[in-house]
């Protein structure tokens, strides 16, 4: 048999790989139109003519035309579609010669990654792209953050680290995006995103201001991916790391419910996030919208008990879609235009909800929890349910236990005379008393790096001391509003430059 490109009026067999739910539903669906279109024949059970190898067609579907001749790649998918009438009107565009130039590296990509494009294992697939996309998304949103060209300098992990070189940055910076993007693709990413898990954990150790929360859950949502074997018949391994994505995802609903019960989230934040829906009512049910604001953390609490549980399963996931719908209204650019790094993140983690959780009848609370000879399991129980418990009595970072816009965080201020505030500072200057101006380092992130600063203590502190030496004057004062916790009350922390420059 040739195997040509031309376009006959009529095909007769379709061999294709059986045990791939996608292909089995293509040809399917399309004979099904009319059975007397073609044969089909499942190269798993069925016998092959003498010139067609097993290894050959599933690798590639292959389709004889009636001719005789044999298609292959891209071109037997739109012999397929020829034989509908509905498709046949479209399928002249696969043939244009820039399109069909394209089309068989896209068959590849697809062929390649057929078993988890659709079927049993097809969540992970699709969980483990959102994760990838909403980091790339996010990344690319807070590029100074990575690549450091500002004021604001790193704060190592550990004091004697060197600053890395703009040069090496830039490096690390491409090689993450060049490392998630064969990801996206490959049909065994293991080795991938081992080295993307490791670039950003290098990043982070440089810089502890880069552990913003949308990372750590992107990079403990990779973990388990990354050491998943990309065997679709390997079931034990893919329902332990569904399994553990959602104990991940439903923690991170449950705790940053828990986070917002706290004075300042209903009588600060939350009135100023609904503002923009305050601002097209009357005036007289302004207070609607703010009082809304007492729910709030007590359904995203629901949102992660309902997700591990059958009968309020389908209710958290309408929560869910609720959740990312406010949350996009009212800081996204209809709203405040605020902080839009976390619009990625909050698209992506209700996709991952969904991915994870929808139609899963035979998922209980029980086996969720009954994961067995998995490490990252018992990882992120530690992580996603146990330790931010600490972060109530002031013995775990607020990040890391989901409290963005909780309102009860660490915050700092420097207060300076307004006559000595360098150019560099004058944007997160705010007018105090007597001469004197307020900088909020929250404010300084966010106009530099398009995030909020990582709020804590040691972090403040550090990077203080840091402008003392390039941009403020000696007399300036740092001023740490602690969080309140439930062995701690708020208290306010003060340092000066001028200690700051003689301890070192």
């Amino acid at each position: 048999m040739d195997t040509k490109g031309s376009n006959p009026k009529r095909i007769t067999s379709v061999y294709y790989d059986g045990s791939c739910p996608m292909c089995t539903a293509f040809v399917g669906a399309t004979a099904a139109k009319d059975e007397t279109l073609f044969a089909l024949h499942d190269v798993i059970i069925d016998s092959l003519p003498a010139d067609f190898t097993r290894e050959a067609v599933l690798k590639e579907m292959h389709v004889v035309g009636a001719d005789g001749t044999v298609y292959t790649n891209a071109e037997a998918i739109l012999q397929i579609l020829d034989t509908v009438q509905y498709w046949r009107r479209i399928t002249w565009i696969g043939r244009l010669p820039v399109v069909r130039n394209v089309l068989p590296v896209g068959y590849g990509i697809v062929a390649r990654n057929r078993h988890f494009i659709f079927g049993p294992a097809s969540r992970l697939f699709w969980v483990k792209n959102v994760a990838l996309l909403g980091l790339l998304s996010s990344m690319a949103l807070s590029f100074p953050l990575w690549v450091q060209t500002d004021s604001i300098a790193a704060v190592p992990v550990f004091g004697r680290l060197p600053i890395l070189s703009p040069l090496i940055e830039w490096g690390m910076y491409i090689g993450v995006f060049c490392l998630a993007l064969v990801s996206l693709i490959s049909p065994r990413p293991q080795r991938y995103l081992c080295g993307l898990l490791g670039i950003v954990a290098v990043f982070v150790l440089f810089d502890q201001l880069r552990l913003q929360p949308w990372l750590y859950q992107y990079w403990f949502m990779l973990l388990p991916l990354a050491v998943y074997s990309w065997q679709w018949r390997d079931r034990v391994s893919t329902n332990a790391v569904l399994n553990t994505l959602r104990i991940l995802i439903a923690g991170i609903y449950f705790y940053s419910g828990l986070q917002k019960i706290n004075p300042m989230f209903f009588q600060e934040v939350f009135p100023w996030m609904v503002e923009p829906i305050a601002a097209f009512l009357p005036t007289s049910l302004n207070l609607i919208p703010a009082s809304f604001g007492l729910f709030v953390p007590f359904i995203e609490i629901g949102i992660g008990i309902g997700l591990l549980t059958k009968r309020f399963r389908f209710a958290a996931l309408v929560g869910v879609i609720c959740m990312m719908v406010f949350v996009l209204i009212t800081l996204g650019p209809l709203g405040h235009g605020w902080n839009s790094v976390v619009w990625p993140w909050n698209l992506a983690i209700a996709a991952s909800a969904w991915l994870l959780y929808y139609k899963t009848a035979n998922v209980s609370f029980k086996n969720v929890f009954r994961v067995r000879h998995f490490l990252p399991h018992k990882v992120i129980i530690l992580l996603f349910l146990v330790m931010p418990a600490f972060s109530f009595f002031g013995y775990w970072d607020s990040y890391p236990s989901y409290s963005l816009y909780s309102g009860n965080i660490t915050d700092a201020q420097v207060f300076v005379s307004s006559k000595l505030v360098s150019p560099a500072l004058e944007n997160a200057a705010f007018l105090a008393y007597g001469g004197m101006v307020w900088i909020d380092l929250q404010t300084l992130s966010f106009n530099e790096r398009n995030v909020p600063m990582y709020p804590e203590t040691r972090i403040y502190t550090k990077v203080f001391a840091q402008l003392c030496e390039t941009e403020l004057p000696v007399t300036a004062e740092l001023v740490v509003t602690t969080k309140t916790t439930l062995l701690q009350p708020q208290r306010e922390l003060r340092y000066k430059c001028e200690n700051m420059l003689s301890s070192d």
